[in-house]
């Protein structure tokens, strides 16, 4: 087996999205809107921008040290993607026998479910990110937004609220309504 001494990923940056780096903080500018993430958790990466470039740079690697840097390369690559089209989940709403609502609060930053099972307690799920905003159209949930960590984490919020729990638990081809995600864009 042998052992990588060195990696270097280059990501070209595309006319229209503008990239800033200070210090270890990208910031990101697009069409769509603008994004900043900080790198520093990715210690022992390079980071670096040359010209139209973005270069991401390690020595000495192992495997732990492989997958932050190509972790990196693929959370820049988001924050491009982002800030250019956006992402977009769209989840559907099932119910078997007690209809469910499902009404977004952008506002208060929350998707709060009612009537699952028949219960009459509301169930909160907190939407994250300030860019992100979730819609209702009939049976779907539209989740749309330029982060994609926020976009994705806002619809896991809306899916573990309505994780089987207790007696329904032990049967989920009988219970399985909720909130589920069926498209990705």
């Amino acid at each position: 087996m042998t052992k990588t001494v060195f990696i270097e990923r280059e990501i070209e940056i595309p006319e229209d999205v503008k990239v800033t780096l200070n210090g270890k903080i990208i910031t990101v500018e697009g069409p769509k809107g603008k994004l900043t993430k900080d790198f520093r958790r990715f210690d022992e990466t390079y980071i670096s921008l040359e010209g139209s470039k973005m270069k991401f740079s390690a020595y000495n690697l192992n495997r732990r040290k492989k997958a932050k840097i190509l972790s990196a390369v693929g959370l820049f690559n988001n924050m491009i993607e982002g800030t250019k089209k956006g992402f977009t989940y769209k989840s559907k709403i099932v119910f078997s026998h007690f209809p469910i609502t499902v009404e977004p609060d952008n506002k208060k930053r929350e998707v709060i479910i009612k009537n699952l099972y028949g219960g009459r307690k509301l169930l909160k799920a907190k939407i994250v990110g300030d860019d992100t905003k979730v819609t209702v159209d009939k049976e779907d949930v539209i989740t749309t937004g330029i982060d994609k960590e926020a976009v994705g984490q806002t619809v896991a919020n809306m899916q573990e609220i309505c994780r089987l729990r207790g007696k329904r638990k032990k049967d989920p081809e009988v219970f399985m309504d909720g909130v589920w995600v069926f498209e990705k864009e």
